[in-house]
């Protein structure tokens, strides 16, 4: 691997034309409240999206999906791969006043590790052997193996930098360094933040960020509420735009709609420890019964997604796959393994979904019909956010449709949910042979030499079929259009935020 280093100087993107005007509060219309407040320990998109602003992390992506510098101004690695340096940048503080050290990166880095903690990212650094501050201002990471995703590892918004001291109560009152400050929380109601005075972001004029004054986060679960909300001026922005609304919204001269495709997935889950699901017949007879492209129109308005090629990652990607036998129903071929598997008449399959977004309730009933046809009886289950992610986490559920959002390496697509020990593996799935093809995508830097290990990774997932990859969801925001500055980021990020401020 060749040495490279990263120079400094992070420049802010600004928004629209026009001089950028501070203070004022955004109102933003949200789909949930978050699910745990501790950043380390959750896995929840809502709670990285209404935090991801408060913390920093060592690196970050921006809305291009390049690496870029953030708490660190620069970093180099070792000729081997082993040994990663970065250097931190000066007068960054904490919320409670502190300044950041190295030993804060230390800190972090080996809370996401330890198993007592229990982060569902803790197999992102799995490959770090060390984390060490010979000073004040460096960071050492040395890996037991060359780990080609580490800098994307660092950049998700959940793998922040906290201080020590605030740990223990961050579940309550999160602590950070980012552009704005946590306030309160009422479950919900509201969670408030305000802007951080001391912020160390400028933007390339030389003003400070962030330029709001704060920012509301409103809880409105019901997408039609979000719409209505922001059509009445109650909320200045909304995220989960509903794909019924889009046109309606662009069609108000008075708000906008930003967004698109987004790196993300969402597949119908198999728990392979109840039957008659540990039959990968029986799998494989179910993505042969579905259609997905009659799911993306029915369910998704034709305009909330696209439909998955291949696996997780999505197409027209460089690591993309797009040989999937599946994507068009054969009931003839799904019958045909329902009989081999000894379920000639099919059975009952519990489908548990979440009745709070509406991208991954609405499929449910399009796949109930598309399953009837192979004798296959789908029993809804439907729960509230809070609810269900606890129980699919914990396993609890026979079949279910969901995803992950905000990645940024093929690593996140495919290590993380069909590893044995990856951290979104929630499918008690395991195979040894697709094991060690992650893993040596993981220690391997050529490109080329990637994207073979990882088509060959690909073609085993759809062999056993642990899940369906059903669409890429497109993700789209609505604002009022005196909102400026907020630029959309494809991996679901909110970072835009940092920039956003208001004209009136």
């Amino acid at each position: 691997m060749r040495r490279f280093a990263v120079a400094l100087g992070l420049v802010a993107l600004l928004g629209a034309g026009g001089a950028q005007k501070s203070g004022g509060v955004l109102r933003a219309g949200m789909q949930a409240d978050p699910v745990g407040l501790d950043p380390h320990t959750t896995s929840a998109t809502a709670t990285r999206n209404q935090l991801e602003n408060v913390y920093d992390t060592l690196v970050r992506f921006d809305s291009k999906g390049k690496i870029v510098p953030s708490l660190a101004q620069r970093w180099s690695v070792s000729p081997d791969g082993l040994t990663w340096t970065f250097t931190l940048r000066p007068d960054v503080r904490f919320h409670n006043g502190r300044a950041l050290e190295a030993a804060d990166v230390v800190y972090s880095i080996s809370r996401i590790k330890d198993p007592a903690v229990k982060s569902p990212r803790a197999g992102d650094f799995a490959v770090v052997d060390s984390v060490t501050a010979p000073n004040r201002t460096t960071v050492v990471f040395k890996l037991k193996q060359p780990f080609a995703p580490l800098l994307a590892k660092l950049a998700f918004t959940l793998n922040v930098i906290v201080p020590k001291e605030a740990a223990a109560t961050l579940g309550n009152k999160p602590v950070g360094t980012g552009p704005f400050v946590f306030v309160e929380y009422i479950p919900n109601t509201r969670m408030v933040l305000q802007r951080n005075p001391n912020y160390w972001e400028r933007d390339s004029k030389g003003n400070r960020l962030p330029y709001l004054d704060g920012i509301t986060y409103i809880y409105l679960p019901d997408a039609t509420a979000r719409t209505t909300a922001l059509r009445a001026g109650s909320v200045d922005w909304i995220e989960y735009v509903p794909a019924a609304d889009i046109q309606t919204i662009k069609n108000d001269p008075k708000l906008d709609v930003v967004g698109g495709l987004s790196a993300n997935f969402r597949s119908l889950y198999f728990n392979l420890k109840e039957k008659p699901l540990d039959d990968v017949r029986v799998r494989q007879a179910i993505a042969y019964a579905l259609n997905p492209q009659e799911v993306v129109d029915v369910a998704l308005f034709g305009a909330g997604g696209i439909v998955a090629k291949g696996t997780t990652i999505p197409a027209g990607g460089f690591y993309s796959y797009d040989k999937s036998p599946y994507g068009k129903p054969n009931l003839d071929r799904a019958r045909q393994l329902l009989r081999e598997a000894g379920y000639p008449n099919g059975f009952t399959l519990d489908l548990k979904v979440t009745s709070t977004y509406d991208f991954l309730r609405a499929p449910a009933e399009v796949i109930q019909a598309q399953l009837a046809k192979v004798g296959i009886k789908v029993n809804i289950q439907a729960e509230e956010w809070s609810v269900y992610l606890p129980n699919f986490i914990g396993k609890k559920f026979v079949a279910t449709i969901i995803g992950e959002s905000g990645q940024g390496d093929p690593d996140d697509f495919l290590y993380n949910p069909f590893h044995t020990k990856g951290g979104g593996n929630y499918m008690n799935f395991s195979d040894p042979t697709l094991d060690k093809l992650l893993e040596e995508g993981r220690a391997t830097a050529d490109q080329e030499d990637r994207k073979a290990i990882y088509d060959r990774a690909q073609e085993r997932i759809l062999q056993l079929v642990p899940m369906v990859p059903l669409f890429h969801s497109a993700q789209y925001e609505g604002l009022a259009t005196y909102v400026k500055g907020f630029e959309h980021f494809p991996n679901t990020s909110y970072l835009g935020l940092r920039t956003t401020w208001l004209d009136k």
